[in-house]
């Protein structure tokens, strides 16, 4: 029956079939017309052309589209608007731009497309869009505003929001529920909650139909940008006992706050209204539970829920990969990670950080070096997060020969790449290479923070390079003004007691802003047992039984200790101490002859 209509060169059908194809995304029956329209030369039909041209774009095809908008002979407003606005709901602004700069007379339709693409990327452009338009007289209505406020939320231009405010007071806007809620949004996130509320209250008790669903979204995820969740709960109650309904956006919004508390009761029951409603499935909801799952601990319910869903977008993937990584379930990150680019999924920088730290942790060098490998070829070998997640990748695989190269070849280093190579030095033995990079790091401007004194400390620690460490933990307390942790304490402790400096460690700990813990007097007991220092051991032992007297791990120390140095007195009342506590004897084995 397609078939004998398609014989006839009617336009009319045509356009009908192309707009069917555009609502069912059949591109290659669009084609099959394309070609008639050429075999019954209906090219100079514009509506017609434009159809064709509205079809690729909604169909996602651009390069066809850019095709059929050049073959279009009389070129209307509508023709430019279609492909300009195709180009600017794929993000595509470039070209979006240079095709509105060729436009004979942009109306305000197509001013519009260029303001909200640039809106949707987050991007300052569309203010100076929006400027630019107002400039030239045109009015701005009600699209161009709630873009423009959106742009706004994005960059938190409170001031510029707050002149698109005086606009719509003075052009008579102020009834539109789009503007309201778009104005809710702005000052909710720019931090301004209580003109958001105040805003809010002023349109909800007002007697004109405003769309209050919309309204009610907005404050609610106005509340939960600003962590303000127990006031988002009570919003959600309201709606809930109107009898408004629950929408996805809501429902989004909604599980962002169990998120936010961490609360598994209250996601169970979230997620049963979910249900209920029919939203379980849906790919937006579906990511966010998933998320909500897993930063819960519940990977099984979390991937029971993502292998349910019917359309995985990359979000999605890259939310259970990254939570996945966080929880230490490296060996199902990976394998995630692995059937998301086998299924061709586009993968993003932090995605593929996520995956170096779990190669990392596994020690995997041969999985690492794929990833590497991947990283090449999209493209992302230059990205500085990515960078540095290989440089730790490899120093934690033992190959910091790598590290180096790859640290060597970073032109733009931030402290954490810095960090990162001092630390690799420092757990593969290269403690002269770490003091050497964090002198070259300070020499480059950079100020280095805990954690790289930390590294630097740790290498001097390994390698028992006393007058370095105390150059650098003094270079920390009094030149870089940073107050040394008990970590940065610890390595001195620890260094100065293996070398047998036992006089300056006691008066380091006696000026110490903290109290010594089991792992500072730990060290120090071990350090005495090298060093035959029993007087000092009676005093360690007396402060380990009064700050960990329940530890068993204490108990066995100090029998290993007492055993070294043959202190077996002290040794027998450890024992029978130990007794006392309950702590199992070591196990015995015996070889059958």
């Amino acid at each position: 029956m397609l078939r004998s209509h398609l014989e006839v060169p009617n336009g009319f059908i045509y356009s009908a079939v192309l707009k069917a194809c555009s609502l069912v995304g059949d591109t290659e029956l669009g084609r099959l017309i394309h070609g008639r329209i050429y075999r019954y030369k209906l090219e100079e039909d514009v509506v017609l052309m434009n159809t064709l041209s509205d079809m690729y774009v909604k169909c996602g095809s651009l390069s066809l589209a850019k095709k059929a908008f050049g073959e279009i002979l009389n070129a209307n407003s509508t023709s430019w608007n279609t492909i300009i606005a195709g180009y600017c709901k794929a993000g595509l602004m470039v070209e979006a731009v240079h095709l509105f700069r060729r436009m004979p007379e942009p109306n305000i339709v197509s001013w519009n497309s260029i303001i909200a693409g640039f809106a949707d990327s987050g991007s300052p452009q569309g203010l100076e869009f929006l400027c630019m338009m107002h400039r030239k007289g045109l009015r701005l209505d009600e699209f161009t505003l709630p873009c423009a406020l959106k742009s706004c939320s994005y960059l938190g231009s409170l001031a510029t929001g707050q002149q698109i405010q005086c606009y719509v007071l003075k052009s008579g806007f102020e009834s539109s529920c789009f503007i309201a809620s778009a104005l809710v949004d702005m000052y909710s996130n720019c931090s301004v909650l209580n003109e958001a509320e105040k805003l809010f209250n002023q349109y909800m008790s007002t007697e004109r139909t405003y769309d209050k669903v919309s309204l009610l979204n907005s404050m609610i995820s106005g509340y939960v940008v600003n962590e303000e969740n127990r006031a988002a709960l009570n919003l959600v109650m309201q709606i809930y006992f109107s009898g408004l309904c629950i929408d996805s956006y809501a429902f989004s919004s909604i599980l962002k706050i169990c998120i936010n508390l961490l609360n598994l009761r209250l996601g169970l029951q979230v997620h049963g209204l979910v249900v209920t409603s029919g939203f379980e499935l849906d790919c937006v909801i579906g990511s966010i539970l998933i998320d909500l799952y897993s930063k819960l601990g519940n990977v099984k319910d979390a991937l029971a829920l993502f292998h349910r869903l019917p359309e995985k977008d990359s979000v999605t993937w890259s939310g259970l990969i990254i939570s996945c990584a966080k929880m230490g379930f490296n060996s199902l990150a990976f394998s995630l990670f692995t059937d998301m680019v086998k299924m061709d999924h586009n993968v993003d920088q932090f995605v593929i950080s996520s995956i170096l730290k779990v190669c990392s942790s596994l020690a995997s060098l041969g999985s690492g070096r794929q990833v590497h490998a991947f990283c090449i070829k999209i493209g992302y070998e230059s990205e500085g997060v990515i960078m540095t997640s290989m440089i730790d990748m490899y120093s934690k695989c033992g190959e910091i020969g790598d590290s180096l190269a790859l640290f060597i070849c970073t032109s733009e280093r931030d402290i954490v790449c810095w960090t990162g190579i001092i630390m690799g030095c420092a757990q593969n033995g290269r403690a002269k290479d770490a003091i050497r990079f964090f002198y070259e790091m300070i020499q480059s401007g950079l100020e280095p923070n805990e954690v790289t004194f930390l590294g630097v400390l740790s290498a001097c620690r390994h390698a028992g390079l006393v007058e370095d460490a105390w150059t650098i933990f003094r270079f920390m307390k009094y030149k870089n003004q940073l107050e040394p942790q008990l970590e940065h304490y610890y390595c001195m402790v620890d260094l100065l007691a293996q070398v047998g400096r036992f006089k300056e460690v006691e008066k380091l700990i006696d000026n110490m802003p903290f109290e010594p813990d089991k792992t500072i007097w730990s060290s120090m007991l071990a350090a005495c047992a090298i060093h035959k220092n029993i007087k000092l051991v009676t005093v360690i032992a007396e402060r380990l039984l009064v700050t960990s007297s329940r530890d068993h791990s204490v108990y066995v120390m100090l029998s290993n200790v007492y055993a070294t140095l043959g202190m077996w007195d002290h040794l027998s009342k450890v024992r029978e101490a130990s007794k006392k506590m309950g702590i199992k004897e070591a196990g015995k084995s015996w070889i059958k002859i």
